[in-house]
């Protein structure tokens, strides 16, 4: 017994992190699958088609809480202690519940928006729309895509009034090009996962992508905290 207190933890040596790091991605991805599953299932049994637009919507509300909390548990990964390293379960439900609120007050409208743009874009043509307005309807769908992208990280991190997470999202567009072109990266890669194969394809890699917003969205979120965050103190 006295003699195992000088031996070294093998999960600081190269292959526990490497397990561990493995361990904690292979979680939180069930973790997300299973906060998802309703919404996965009803995108599983819709057919792919322009009229199901809404409902694709409707099927996607769970997906960003889903989200949220994994962008949270892969953040608390680099920060986990060694008692606590591989708790990532219980990490990721408080993650969710409360991110939750926070978070659909940002996804929800922004799905709204969405589907209209999407409904303008898919029947424009058909019911004589011009082709200008078709066009400023793809732009804008764009611009609510990463407009909620970084609503949902903010939200996920901090706990801000709704319409200051909404002003703050629409600020960081421009205060921040690096993290927006970033973010437009991986909103094109999963587009184009989709597009290419299947929605299931997207769903197992979720959490690489919430790994990849989070480094993506670093530079927001410390600036966020150097200047709309008070400092610890009395």
């Amino acid at each position: 017994m006295t003699g195992d207190r000088g031996a070294p933890d093998p999960r600081r040596e190269l292959f526990g992190r490497v397990t561990g790091v493995i361990y904690w991605f292979v979680i939180v991805e069930i973790c997300f699958l299973l906060a998802a599953t309703p919404g996965l299932i009803g995108i599983l049994l819709l057919e792919r088609a322009p009229s199901n637009l809404p409902l694709y919507a409707l099927c996607l509300v769970p997906l960003g809480p889903a989200f949220s909390a994994a962008m949270s548990a892969m953040a608390a990964m680099a920060a986990r202690g060694r008692d606590e390293e591989l708790s990532v379960w219980p990490r990721f439900w408080r993650a969710y519940v409360g991110n939750l609120r926070d978070v659909l007050f940002v996804w929800i409208p922004a799905l709204v928006v969405a589907t209209i743009l999407g409904m303008n874009i898919a029947f424009g043509g058909v019911v004589g729309v011009d082709g200008f307005f078709i066009g400023a309807s793809v732009v804008l769908l764009v611009f609510v895509a990463l407009w909620s992208a970084n609503g949902v990280v903010i939200a996920s991190h901090f706990r801000f009034r709704a319409r200051d997470t909404a002003r703050l999202a629409l600020y960081y567009l421009a205060a921040k090009p690096l993290v927006t072109l970033g973010t437009l990266s991986y909103l094109v890669l999963a587009t184009a996962i989709v597009a290419f194969s299947s929605d299931w394809v997207l769903a197992l890699l979720a959490v690489f992508f919430a790994a990849f917003a989070r480094v993506v969205a670093r530079p927001m979120i410390a600036d966020i905290t150097g200047r709309f965050v008070a400092p610890d103190g009395p």
